[in-house]
């Protein structure tokens, strides 16, 4: 995912990052996400379950109370990051060692990810503790990822307006998926797409080697980040399809409803679009 933005982040200094963080009224912003991130928590806790086990009842409602919790997360550790800097002298040292040392931690990350997911979904959803432990461990590690990309959004003034446009595919595709997911996805287009997925990771991890000035690197990116787009873009409606559909299947007594793998589905989608976004406006910026 941040892999995107290796190239320009490699030009980012310490002196550069405390600059980007200085005061932006961390403290007050993270004490505000842990305060929703509690209310969340507690609204969870009253609509996700009844006498004390999961419930199919309002499905749709808890799948985004999940969802808008694990954006909270991932963004209070961003704001930890920039409180405490905790992670810039790890990511610092990724980013500075050169080509080969990028690729080789981002393709680590990648294997840890998808190591987690295959957790995620192997774990019962009866054992709760399990399940958001690791949904929690996913979130944590996704959040690290990402940091990279919002110093870039940062340097060039896009994180904002990346974030609204966000939202705004989000909401109007979700609502696409949810309603009329069933006339638009015909047939089963996520083999296709996730192909196209890892052709497109295939592309980025050799596309540089062939590629010698930096406006070809930059033009290079914003394909790649158009590309990406549009492959999430398409994913996150069919999930919403996928949303609607379980959540018409699952009936209390027969289905456990696993909320932390149905929010993750649809949160990888959302952190991609909008790193896809910060790529692409930032560089068209410049």
């Amino acid at each position: 995912m941040s892999m995107k933005n290796s190239t320009k982040s490699k030009n980012i200094t310490s002196d550069k990052i405390n600059n980007i963080i200085k005061g932006s009224d961390t403290l007050l912003k993270l004490f505000s996400c842990l305060i929703i991130a509690f209310i969340i928590c507690i609204l969870i806790e009253k609509y996700a379950f009844k006498n004390g086990n999961l419930t199919c009842d309002h499905y749709i409602f808890n799948t985004y109370l999940y969802i808008v919790l694990a954006i909270l997360i991932m963004f209070i550790v961003v704001l930890i990051n920039d409180q405490y800097g905790i992670f810039n002298n790890l990511i610092l040292w990724m980013i500075s060692g050169g080509t080969m040392r990028i690729y080789l931690i981002f393709i680590i990350y990648l294997i840890v990810i998808f190591a987690l997911t295959y957790a995620l979904m192997s774990v019962n959803p009866t054992n709760i503790i399990a399940s958001n432990l690791i949904w929690l461990l996913l979130l944590t590690f996704i959040a690290f990822l990402i940091i990279p990309t919002i110093w870039f959004g940062r340097l060039t003034g896009v994180v904002g307006i990346a974030g609204i446009l966000t939202i705004a595919i989000t909401i109007s595709v979700g609502l696409l998926g949810y309603y009329y997911g069933d006339s638009i996805v015909t047939f089963n287009w996520d083999r296709y797409l996730n192909y196209a997925l890892m052709i497109l990771i295939a592309i980025m991890i050799l596309g540089p080697y062939f590629i010698t000035t930096s406006e070809g690197m930059s033009n290079f990116i914003v394909v790649v980040s158009f590309i990406s787009l549009i492959i999430f873009i398409l994913l996150l409606l069919s999930n919403h399809k996928k949303l609607k559909q379980n959540a018409d299947k699952c009936i209390d007594g027969k289905v456990v409803p696993n909320y932390p793998v149905e929010s993750y589905g649809i949160v990888i989608k959302i952190v991609n679009i909008f790193q896809d976004l910060i790529n692409i406006l930032a560089r068209s910026k410049r």
